[in-house]
C-alpha cells in the first residue's frame, strides 16, 4: 500500500471487545506513516469510542484505556430494558478528556440507529458538550437486546451497526468530500467487492471515485460470547496484538513481501473488471497466460468461503485472495464449478500479465 498523502478519512466499525483490534492496528499504521493525513474519523459502536480516542491523539493512552477494562465494568446485570448495565462504560467515558474533541483538528463522527425511522444517523461530535458526546457514544454502542437504547434530541437511538451502512460509516466522510478512505473493520469476511454475509454491497461500484484501504482480521475474533462480549484482559491483549500483526501484514511490511501489495491487489481487480466482461474472455486469458504463474492441475475445491476472499467474479468464475496472515500473496482462479484452473503466488506477475494482455487487446482493435 502506498503511503497516503491526501486528506484521508479513517473509518472504524463496531464489534464490542473486538475493538481492541483497532487500537493494535493503529500502532502499525502509525509506524508505517499512513495516519499523518487523517482529517476525519467516523466510528460505529465501539468504533465510535475508538474514534474519540484517535481524535484525542495518544495511542499509548488509548491502549491504557483498553487495558484497564474489566468484564464487570460492562457486563454487570442491567435493569429495565437492558440485559447489562452501562454504568462501567459511563465511568470510562467520563474519564476521557472529551473537551479535546471540540478543539481537535480532526472531525469526529459517530453512527447511531434511529429506532423510530429504522435508519442510520450520523452525528458530528466537534463542538458538542461532554454530556452530548457521552450520550451519543452510549447510543452508538447500545447493542440491541444487550443494552438499552439512549435518548438524544427527543429521539431514541441504539447501536449504529444494525445496518451495514451504519457500521461502515462511509456516508458522513464521503459527504464531507473525502475520497481517500482507510477502513479498520473487525469482520474478516468484509471485502470491498461485496459480501453476502455482511450485506455491504460492492463499495468499489457504489463509490467509484474513492480509493479504499481495508484493514481487517485475518482470522476470526470470536462470536458474540467469545468475542464481542469477551472483555477479559487476556482476550483484549490478544486482540491488540492481532490488530498490530494483521495490519503490518496487510500493509506489507514485517513479512518480507512488497510494501505495495494491497495496492497491487486493487490494480489487479480494476484491470480484471475492465478486461473480462464474461467468463469466455477470462478463460481465454488463462489459457494464454496461466502457465506463466505456476504449474496447475485442475483441482476441485469447496469454493473457498472460509479462507479466501472473492475479489473478482464473472459468470461464476472467480479470482480469490487468501485471507491468512502472510498468505495474501496467494491468488487462485476458480471456474463456475469451483475447480481451480490457475493460481499465482506473485501478485506482480499477475498484474504484468494483465497489462500485457490489455496491450494485446488494444493492438487487435486497431
Amino acid at each position: 500500500m502506498a503511503i497516503i498523502n491526501k486528506p484521508t478519512a479513517l473509518l472504524l466499525g463496531g464489534g464490542g471487545a473486538k475493538g481492541a483490534f483497532q487500537i493494535g492496528a493503529w500502532r502499525a499504521l502509525a509506524e508505517a506513516g499512513t495516519l499523518t493525513d487523517v482529517r476525519a474519523v467516523a466510528g460505529c459502536s465501539v468504533g465510535a469510542l475508538n474514534a474519540v480516542l484517535f481524535a484525542i491523539g495518544d495511542p499509548e493512552y488509548a491502549r491504557s484505556v483498553w487495558q484497564q477494562i474489566v468484564p464487570a465494568d460492562l457486563l454487570a446485570r442491567g435493569s429495565e430494558g437492558a440485559f447489562f448495565s452501562r454504568e462501567g462504560l459511563i465511568r470510562m467515558i467520563n474519564q476521557l478528556p472529551l473537551e479535546r474533541i471540540s478543539t481537535s483538528g480532526i472531525r469526529v463522527y459517530v453512527s447511531v440507529h434511529d429506532t423510530a425511522e429504522n435508519q442510520p444517523v450520523f452525528f458530528e461530535l466537534n463542538g458538542l458538550s461532554k454530556d452530548a458526546i457521552r450520550t451519543l457514544l452510549l447510543a452508538s454502542s447500545a447493542i440491541p437486546h444487550i443494552y438499552a437504547p439512549e435518548r438524544y434530541l427527543g429521539r431514541e437511538f441504539m447501536d449504529g451497526s444494525v445496518t451495514p451502512e451504519g457500521d461502515l460509516c462511509i456516508e458522513p466522510v464521503y459527504t464531507q468530500g473525502h475520497r481517500e478512505i482507510l477502513m479498520i473493520s473487525m469482520k474478516p469476511q468484509l471485502t470491498l467487492y461485496g459480501s453476502a454475509s455482511t450485506g455491504s454491497g460492492n463499495l468499489k461500484e457504489k463509490y467509484p471515485d474513492c480509493n479504499f484501504t481495508l484493514i481487517k482480521p485475518m482470522r476470526t475474533l470470536g462470536n458474540l460470547l467469545t468475542g464481542t462480549l469477551n472483555f477479559t484482559q487476556d482476550r483484549i491483549t490478544a486482540n491488540l496484538e492481532q490488530g498490530y500483526r494483521d495490519a503490518k501484514s496487510q500493509l506489507g511490511y514485517g513479512t518480507g513481501f512488497p510494501k505495495n501489495r494491497a495496492e497491487v491487489t486493487v490494480q489487479i481487480t480494476e484491470k480484471m473488471q475492465k478486461l473480462f466482461p464474461n467468463a469466455a474472455m477470462l478463460s481465454g486469458f488463462l489459457n494464454e497466460f496461466g502457465r506463466r504463474f505456476a504449474p496447475n492441475v485442475p483441482f476441485p475445491t469447496l469454493g473457498g468461503n472460509v479462507f479466501y476472499d472473492n475479489i473478482f467474479e464473472v459468470d461464476g468464475w472467480r479470482l480469490q485472495q487468501h485471507r491468512a496472515v502472510g498468505m495474501q500473496i496467494h491468488y487462485r482462479f476458480l471456474d463456475a464449478n469451483n475447480v481451480r484452473v490457475a493460481w499465482v503466488m506473485q501478485p506482480q506477475l499477475l498484474l504484468d500479465a494483465l497489462t500485457e494482455y490489455e496491450a494485446i487487446q488494444e493492438l487487435r482493435r486497431k
